[in-house]
């Protein structure tokens, strides 16, 4: 099986988690929630129906494989506050009739 990541080939190592990340909802709910703008983890709590610890638990994982963006700031009385935002806007499988498939990213 080949990966591609925006026109890169992922290491085999991280192809099982792509994999896991891919069939599990909340990953999913948490990358189409962050799709169009940064959200914090509250919000996508919230909006989704995710506790909150598996929100961040997700949001490092998501991170790790390189499909979320976290962006921070910290806000009028000092305290830091970090953005979560999906840096995938497409997946795609192809089913060869070889045994190669390709799931592509972009």
């Amino acid at each position: 099986m080949q990966i591609l990541q925006q026109g890169r080939i992922v290491q085999d190592d991280a192809v099982d988690e792509i994999l896991r990340i891919m069939s599990n909802d909340q990953a999913m709910k948490i990358l189409r929630q962050t799709c169009d703008c940064p959200k914090s983890a509250w919000q996508i709590s919230q909006t989704s129906d995710i506790a909150l610890t598996q929100v961040y638990r997700w949001v490092r994982r998501l991170h790790k494989v390189g499909f979320l963006r976290i962006s921070g700031d910290t806000n009028e009385s000092g305290k830091k506050f970090f953005m979560y935002q999906s840096k995938i806007n497409s997946i795609r499988v192809v089913l060869n009739s070889t045994p190669e498939t390709i799931i592509e990213f972009s």
